[in-house]
């Protein structure tokens, strides 16, 4: 019971509420452990659970027309997903598949609701949760529009400093927890490999980023100090 109630507690949607505030949640929780490449659902599939990662990382990802494979995000330690479909006979909007060894409590979306309904109190957290997810989104497709290539991966590992970052020491440098490939990084903004490519080796010449052992180390005050120079 203490270690749902601790998976809980360290969940956005839930961090703020009580442990009595939780007991409905916690009866309506399912444990599940998915290997590396795990598919957990499939885009366009109806909705039928929402998930919250305890261990590893999940990739959401989509195909575009061509077949490319479109990274939208990276699900981590406490994130709840997806966020659509509640109250809506909705299908999921992309793929979920581990990318590594990892495990997710699963929440039958009709449980999920029915205990939302009889606390309306949890329904407005939800929907405050909801509409940062649209201010996020929408950011983004102004990152999109409005700043050249080199701007926007900028921006990307400024916004995976926060998402997926641990800071460093006191020297100001933040390792990101998750093994990004320059592709990902790419497809998650919609520009080539090769542009990430360019401006990462510039980064790298600039002491802004590091790669160790295969993983991103960034100073996000010296990224800052490059979108200056844009």
């Amino acid at each position: 019971m203490d270690s749902v109630v601790e998976v809980l507690k360290n969940t956005m949607f839930f961090n703020g509420l009580s442990d009595r505030e939780l007991k409905p949640f916690i009866k309506i929780m399912k444990r599940r452990k998915l290997t590396d490449r795990t598919i957990l659902f499939m885009q366009g599939e109806p909705i039928t659970e929402v998930f919250i990662v305890t261990a590893g990382k999940i990739k959401i990802f989509a195909n575009d027309q061509t077949g490319k494979e479109q990274v939208l995000h990276f699900k981590q330690i406490g994130d709840l997903f997806p966020h659509v479909g509640f109250f809506r006979h909705e299908h999921y909007p992309a793929h979920a598949q581990a990318i590594e060894d990892s495990e997710v409590y699963s929440i039958a979306l009709k449980d999920f609701e029915q205990v939302l309904m009889d606390n309306p109190s949890l329904s407005i957290k939800l929907f405050r949760i909801l509409g940062d997810q649209i201010s996020k989104l929408r950011q983004r497709l102004e990152e999109m529009a409005l700043n050249s290539a080199n701007e926007r991966i900028l921006l990307l590992l400024l916004r995976l400093c926060e998402t997926h970052g641990t800071t460093m020491g006191d020297e100001g440098w933040v390792k990101l927890n998750t093994r990004f490939k320059n592709a990902d990084l790419a497809n998650m903004i919609g520009t080539s490999r090769e542009s990430v490519n360019r401006m990462i080796s510039q980064l790298r010449k600039d002491h802004a980023v590091r790669i160790v052992d295969g993983e991103y180390v960034i100073h996000p005050e010296k990224l800052k100090d490059e979108l200056l120079n844009f």
